[in-house]
């Protein structure tokens, strides 16, 4: 009885040691099973990261910045490349606490540099690169004499050390500053004009260099070099003596804007806007009191070429007498008798001279700028009508020019009932005929109808050189195009531009206005209540290749200041042609 007893015993106990081996050993899978995932999760899943990390502990890499693209006029002058900056470093050792001698090293080299090097917070910096054998910027972009002088006085010093990169330059500053744009002074990218609509091809490719380093942080050897790709440089049609010319038509004190084009393919070969700003200003820290002292005077920053509308006055003349021809409501042998005003409803219309002109033929009231004949037409024809005659000359609808723009106003009877809620008055149109009214449109698009009158086709303005010639049929009859060029040509003959026909190597082609900017009942208290100028042109010198001119100067009360501007420019013009021909081989 007692043996079965113990056999008994002897056999739970086996049992247990058995569940409890079993225990045992499901508890070592599971604890394998968690290794290993934690091992897979480490070395498969996580393995990209720790690597980095790992890597991190004993690899530098230094970015190399690439070479900014420049841009060139369309005869390769650099308006805006890049020039070479010297940037001082201290480069620790591992010495701790810095020396006298290292002192003595930092008044030296900052006496040079012209810099206070022994600052709290400067000696701070240099005590952390020190102790972790790091680099630390003591004075970006010294002089070359500097560095000169630091060459022949520390020669062998390790601490110190300079490094070279390049930085945006404008070396001509203001010019072509609306064309050329700004970069942002932290971001290095473009901010506005070409530089910002460029920037991807500009900015390149960042280069590399990864060095292998000690647990202080001392290069040990180069693991890894990539060479920074420049980006790439960009031919402009601006023209750098035509361009340079133009900023120079408008007194300093005035607004405005000046657009010179080739005709023929659209080719900008000026664009000034006054005034304008320096893109070196946005390189270096702005304070709020000098922002204010350039920034804020008339605006410097509007592009008015493209981005500024004005009624188009006198110049939209064209646009009316085209109607007026095409709809049969005038003929080229008409005549009209200038009293001075007509009277269309009650209200009386005056002429620009209120005496009269007297009796006209067409070419000579167009010549002349008669408001009188403008308002026969007027009387005659509907506003929406008119409208479509300004779209056949690319008003009211950008240009699809590169930079910015608005695309100007074409009044018409759904126009303004949506935005007036009123109905279009018949009165309202003899306004309109002569530029007034609600009518706008951007320098940019008279230069583009002026183009269409020299060639007969309305052409996209172009501001690169790889940029295709695009342009379409003017959509008017040719005997209508050839009588505005003749009455252009009348203008400078016996009409408003009389005072360029003493110019006698030039064929001209012209048209004058002067734009309201208030109500004629209103009394003019201020500068800003006077009349823009306008003036419109295209010209050959010597039967050479055409070019077209328009100048719009705000605020001057008359077209006289834009007649001198013109006058003042085709004299300089012809300068340069005479220098071109006797230096050409």
């Amino acid at each position: 009885m007692e043996e079965l007893t113990l056999k008994s015993g002897r056999s739970v106990l086996s049992d247990r040691r058995i569940q409890k081996m079993k225990h045992i050993f499901y508890g070592f899978l599971v604890c394998v099973f968690i290794i290993s995932l934690r091992l897979f999760y480490l070395q498969v899943e996580n393995s990209t990261f720790l690597r980095r990390m790992g890597e991190n502990n004993f690899l530098r890499t230094e970015v190399v910045p690439p070479l900014r693209g420049s841009f060139l006029d369309c005869n390769d002058i650099l308006l805006a490349a890049n020039r070479p900056v010297f940037d001082l470093y201290w480069q620790g050792k591992g010495s701790s606490p810095l020396q006298p001698y290292h002192y003595e090293l930092l008044r030296k080299v900052g006496f040079i540099a012209g810099t206070d090097l022994l600052r709290p917070e400067v000696i701070q910096s240099i005590h952390y690169a020190e102790q972790n054998m790091r680099r630390v910027v003591l004075a970006r972009d010294i002089s070359f004499e500097a560095l000169c002088q630091m060459s022949e006085q520390c020669p062998y010093v390790s601490n110190i050390f300079v490094e070279n990169r390049f930085k945006r330059v404008y070396p001509f500053k203001s010019f072509a500053s609306h064309v050329l744009g700004y970069l942002s002074r932290i971001e290095n990218c473009g901010k506005s004009g070409l530089e910002l609509l460029f920037e991807e091809q500009l900015q390149g490719e960042s280069g590399h260099v990864t060095r292998v380093t000690n647990s202080r942080g001392k290069p040990l050897a180069c693991k890894e070099f990539k060479h920074a790709k420049a980006g790439d440089n960009i031919q402009l049609t601006i023209d750098f003596q035509l361009q340079q010319l133009a900023e120079t038509l408008l007194e300093p004190q005035q607004a405005g804007c000046v657009v010179i084009a080739d005709p023929e393919t659209g080719a900008v070969r000026a664009m000034a806007s006054f005034p304008a700003f320096d893109p070196n200003f946005f390189l270096s820290s702005i304070t709020p009191a000098r922002w204010q002292e350039e920034m804020v005077t008339n605006n410097p920053l509007l592009n008015r070429v493209c981005s500024a509308e004005y009624p188009p006055a006198s110049v939209f003349k064209i646009v009316t007498f085209a109607a007026g021809l095409e709809e049969g409501l005038i003929q080229e042998s008409s005549e009209v008798i200038c009293n001075g005003y007509v009277n269309f409803y009650g209200r009386n219309y005056y002429c620009i001279r209120h005496s009269g002109h007297g009796r006209l033929c067409m070419k000579d009231a167009f010549a002349k700028s008669c408001n009188i004949q403008c308002f026969e037409i007027a009387k005659k024809i509907k506003i929406d009508k008119l409208a479509s005659y300004a779209a056949c000359f690319g008003l009211g609808q950008k240009t699809n020019f590169l930079l910015p723009e608005k695309s100007g106003l074409v009044p018409t009877t759904s126009w303004k009932k949506m935005a007036k809620g009123e109905s279009w008055w018949r009165g309202e149109t003899l306004s309109a005929s002569i530029g007034q009214s609600y009518l706008l449109a951007t320098p940019l698009q008279i230069s583009r109808l002026v183009n269409s009158i020299c060639t007969g086709y309305l052409v996209k303005p172009r501001l690169i050189e790889a940029e295709p010639v695009e342009r379409e049929k003017l959509r008017l009859a040719e005997s209508t195009r050839t009588f505005l060029r003749e009455s252009m040509k009348e203008a400078v003959d016996s009409g408003t531009g009389w005072r360029l026909r003493s110019l006698k190597n030039f064929d001209t082609y012209v048209k004058t206005g002067t734009a309201q900017t208030c109500a004629l009942s209103r009394q003019v208290t201020s500068a800003r209540q006077l009349e823009h100028a306008w003036l419109i042109s295209f010209f050959s010198y010597k039967g050479g290749k055409p070019l077209s001119l328009v100048i719009l100067i705000e605020n001057v009360g008359s077209s006289a200041p834009a007649i001198v501007a013109t006058k003042k420019f085709l004299q300089g013009y012809e300068r340069i042609m005479e220098q071109r021909a006797a230096q050409a081989p």
